[in-house]
């Protein structure tokens, strides 16, 4: 379950609507209905506020998922790493047909790799 979804079950198993929590919470009721429409990635502050009030340790939850997510993403690279070695022992003798290969690799290891989001924290 996405975790704006999961925010979303809490508040109305509580009986909140989205403008309760967002007073409840001091967030804006405009975030709390980005988050919940999956429209913006939660900030350690909201998930830690919102979790407060539904009684839940949100934060737990999003690192989680970015595990489940992690790992998916390892199985991926692995298998496409292996892919590309064993096409690069095949290739060895016709390299210049082959050339490829190595620039492929680079791709799910360094342009495949998500990035998550980070809100920009403001220095006064």
């Amino acid at each position: 379950m996405r975790l704006g979804t999961k925010i979303k079950e809490l508040r109305t198993k509580q009986g909140l609507t989205q403008i309760e929590l967002a007073e409840k919470t001091g967030l804006t009721e405009r975030t709390i209905q980005r988050i919940e429409n999956h429209e913006v990635e939660p900030s350690k502050h909201s998930l830690k506020k919102m979790g407060e009030v539904l009684d839940h340790n949100l934060n737990e939850l999003k690192s989680k998922d970015m595990t489940k997510k992690q790992k998916a993403l390892n199985i991926f690279l692995v298998g496409i790493s292996i892919l590309i070695v064993v096409e690069f022992l095949i290739g060895w003798l016709t390299w210049e047909q082959h050339w490829w290969v190595l620039i492929s690799w680079f791709f799910p290891l360094f342009g495949g790799v998500s990035i998550p989001y980070f809100k920009k924290s403001k220095k006064n």
